[in-house]
């Protein structure tokens, strides 16, 4: 693949996600007459309002959610895990339990109900992309503009957790690469309008097919809670965490930060010092339950 910066185009899920100064991320409790009155040019939520099939958003609420109360549009994109299965996702199967799939591996124990996945394994893309019924097509389906990835950074619990594995396996990371170009590719043939934005694994970024695969970038505790609570991370980490971000801002393309924090003032400092890196910040609750929408930071100027 070529390595050549393409500069996105304004019409392309690239270039309007380029155009976002202000977003939001609430995964539970979503009430969507609130979060339509929300001032917020990028919306990341659920598939569905408990994770289940059942109450999956209809596109008649996707409708809703795309029209801001000023008459702008909202761009809305939903949350994907694609290094873990969840247990309380449509596609997840009862006797799984006692008798797991080969691609099914081990319990995430800070996340009871999620398992890490061996991504590079055919049967679990084809849940996520070009089975029959996947879970891209119905993100497409309901119509939402994007794709928001989690987990891309599994491979680096599955060489600490999974040892055995990632020894058999060899490349974790470089598994974890083909795993995103090739979905990317799914999606840019069948769903071209979708955008992608990969949450954390920044690192990842120094692959330029990586770059290319995708249309943003999101990044977790950048600044505060890598060890824990609202303390301040490393120096060295954050600088680390920046050269890696910064390549996809030279590129032109988006780049979210969001933190955890409860203090009202380390919350303001926090959003002050993410936009005047030139990325779009959002503050959360300490908890990380993301069961709220905060509306209360200024837009990115």
């Amino acid at each position: 693949m070529s390595n050549q910066r393409v500069t996105p185009t304004a019409a392309s899920p690239a270039g309007r996600l380029a155009e976002v100064r202000s977003w939001g991320y609430q995964l539970q409790d979503l009430d969507i007459d609130d979060a339509s009155a929300a001032p917020l040019d990028l919306l990341v939520i659920d598939y569905a309002l408990d994770g289940s099939e059942e109450t999956a958003l209809s596109p008649a609420d996707l409708e809703r959610l795309k029209q801001r109360r000023d008459g702008g549009e909202r761009l809305v994109y939903a949350y994907i895990s694609v290094g873990e299965a969840e247990t309380y996702r449509y596609y997840w199967r009862e006797e799984w339990k006692d008798a797991p799939p080969s691609w099914l591996l081990s319990e995430n124990p800070d996340w009871p109900g999620n398992h890490m996945v061996a991504y590079w394994d055919e049967d679990w893309q084809a849940i996520l992309f070009g089975g029959a019924g996947c879970y891209i097509d119905r993100i497409a389906a309901a119509g939402f503009d994007g794709l928001y990835l989690d987990r891309c950074d599994v491979h680096d619990d599955i060489a600490a957790r999974e040892k055995r594995v990632a020894k058999a396996r060899g490349d974790l990371e470089g598994d974890m690469t083909a795993f995103i170009t090739r979905l990317s590719a799914y999606v840019r043939r069948n769903h071209p309008r979708l955008g992608i934005i990969m949450q954390n694994a920044e690192h990842l970024l120094e692959h330029a097919e990586v770059r290319h695969a995708i249309d943003g970038i999101a990044k977790e505790e950048l600044l505060y809670g890598e060890s824990g609570g609202a303390r301040r991370n490393a120096k060295a980490t954050i600088e680390e965490n920046r050269r890696n971000l910064d390549r996809m801002k030279r590129d032109g393309k988006a780049v979210l930060a969001v933190e955890y924090i409860d203090d009202p003032t380390k919350r303001q400092q926090a959003i002050d010092e993410i936009q005047a890196l030139g990325y779009v910040a959002y503050v959360s609750r300490q908890n990380r339950d993301l069961a709220t929408l905060e509306t209360g930071a200024a837009p990115m100027a």
